[in-house]
Formats: structure tokens, C-alpha cells, sequence
């Protein structure tokens, strides 16, 4: 494995242990379509969200 994806897999991993977005501090859920995908619980647009009341986040992160 290339050294920038060990780096950035394990700045993942931190963030996963931490278990809030580094972007927006709400919760982190797992994406089940693929293993090792986590994403912010507020990625995606209404009705994905956990709150559609509050803005939508981006941040997803990929580990093996």
C-alpha cells in the first residue's frame, strides 16, 4: 500500500475512533453498500440526512 493512502487511512481511523465529522461535529454512520465506508450521518441530500433541518456535509472517509 502507497504511503499517502497508509496516512490517509489512518487519519480516518482517528476520526472514525473519535466518532464526529471533522467538518461539521455530528455523528458518523457507515455505509453499508461498501466495507470500510463511513460517511458524516449528515451526507447526502433531505430525506438522507439524520436532520434535514440542518445543512448538509460532505465528508466521507475510506478505510480497508
Amino acid at each position: 500500500m502507497p504511503v499517502e493512502r497508509k496516512a490517509r487511512e489512518a487519519e480516518t481511523r482517528k476520526i472514525i475512533d473519535g466518532g464526529k465529522c471533522p467538518k461539521c461535529g455530528a455523528d458518523l454512520r457507515r455505509n453499508g453498500s461498501m466495507a470500510g465506508w463511513w460517511q458524516c450521518e449528515q451526507y447526502g441530500s433531505d430525506g438522507w440526512r439524520q436532520d434535514s433541518a440542518k445543512p448538509e456535509c460532505n465528508w466521507q472517509g475510506l478505510t480497508s
